[in-house]
């Protein structure tokens, strides 16, 4: 069975409501009849995710008599566009760093001693700071890391001291592991998973507020030629390059031995491919030490919102320990604040690696007009093992550059 990354997309980390939320919701016993529910938007998809949201709602309701209704909707970002106005129809909303690139001027500015927000991790916190301010509050995040496969792994005479920390060490066992059809390390051809490497060799498209355009830089190169090496010496492969045709599955297939992926594969391991037995370690470090992508998603309460302050009350709710541990389980994600992931980590310390990578992750470029950039240079990477990392970072640069300056 092939998974495709629409499948496996970021989008399913957003937190996913099935049209049965509709029914949760409670009433404001004072401004109700006036002006109706307060509305809470979320992207459609994920039934376990959906059935834990809509306990944490009822409960909200239970205890504040505040109505909520919850919205399952396709395109968050078509629904923000209608729903933002001066008379607005949405008022709180989960989202993503690309929307609220787009709309942080149109959400509340949390202040950082706010429950919602004061013990998120700080690298999330900086993705989430648009000109100095805190616009949403962090609710979740996914981190990649690498994911072994143990029969592999033994097979080819290697024990749980031979876990990669270090670029080196990587190639190291990589070359060790790729025989017999089996290529040793494998990852999608896409800065989501490339960037990791860029990140550890202490660069990155953009500097980790994503204000600065750091393609060319030396962090960068190096991160990028790294992934280079191991394509060209044979002891890595594209996902889409292996029968398999994702990274995803070729791991899931034993088509690769060890890949670069986000918690979604868990679940897919799970799932699917529920006879590979794995384990999953964080990222080597590069040059500019550790370093991994974050895809995380957060709480916004509309500036404009008639019932701004029964928002605020709800995201405060949600964002309570217990809670973030509970929803983020559901989800397949990590919870946002330290103490839930010190919470979350006890019960799931097999996946402890992409806690661990919260706190050195740096978020994929989310301003306006960035996203065709990354796609140029998506698709200049499958050419990688052949061609100049320098010359595709530095086309890059000028690009971002042109956006952000």
């Amino acid at each position: 069975m092939m998974l495709t990354r629409r499948a496996l997309g970021l989008t399913a980390l957003g937190l996913a409501v099935s049209a049965t939320l509709a029914a949760c919701s409670s009433k404001s016993q004072n401004e109700a009849t006036e002006e109706g529910k307060m509305a809470l938007i979320v992207s459609d998809a994920g039934e376990a995710a959906a059935e834990e949201l809509s306990k944490a709602v009822e409960a909200f309701t239970k205890e504040t008599k505040v109505e909520v209704d919850v919205k399952a909707v396709s395109d968050v970002s078509q629904e923000l566009a209608r729903g933002i106005t001066a008379e607005p129809t949405v008022d709180v909303v989960v989202l993503d760093p690309a929307q609220l690139s787009s709309y942080a001027g149109s959400l509340h500015a949390w202040d950082k001693n706010s429950p919602a927000v004061k013990d998120a991790h700080p690298a999330l916190l900086t993705s989430v700071t648009r000109k100095g301010t805190i616009n949403a509050a962090p609710k979740d995040v996914s981190t990649l890391a690498l994911f072994i496969n143990t029969s592999l792994w033994q097979a080819a005479g290697l024990s749980e001291s031979d876990y990669p920390t270090t670029w080196e060490q990587l190639g190291q066992v990589a070359a060790k592991l790729t025989s017999g059809g089996v290529v040793g390390l494998t990852l999608d051809a896409s800065y989501s998973r490339v960037g990791a490497f860029m990140v550890q060799g202490g660069g990155g498209l953009t500097s980790a507020d994503g204000t600065q355009a750091t393609a060319s830089s030396e962090g960068s190169v190096a991160g990028l030629t790294e992934v280079k090496n191991l394509l060209s010496s044979g002891s890595a492969g594209w996902g889409a390059d292996l029968p398999a045709g994702s990274a995803a599955d070729a791991f899931g297939q034993a088509q690769a031995a060890m890949a670069v992926e986000s918690e979604a594969l868990v679940k897919t391991l799970a799932d699917v491919y529920s006879s590979i037995s794995y384990k999953v370690v964080e990222l080597p470090a590069g040059s500019g030490g550790k370093g991994t992508l974050q895809f995380p998603t957060f709480y916004g309460v509309v500036e404009a919102s008639k019932h701004k302050a029964d928002a605020i009350k709800l995201v405060e709710y949600l964002t309570a320990a217990e809670r973030q541990v509970t929803l983020a389980t559901a989800a397949g994600t990590v919870p946002a604040s330290k103490s839930a992931g010190e919470t979350w980590k006890g019960k799931h310390a097999d996946q402890a690696a992409f806690l661990a990578g919260v706190e050195y992750s740096q978020a994929v470029p989310s301003a306006a007009g960035v996203s065709d950039i990354v796609a140029t240079f998506d698709n200049e990477l499958p050419g990688l093992a052949g061609g100049d990392p320098a010359g595709i970072l530095n086309s890059a640069q000028v690009n971002l550059q042109a956006i952000l300056s």
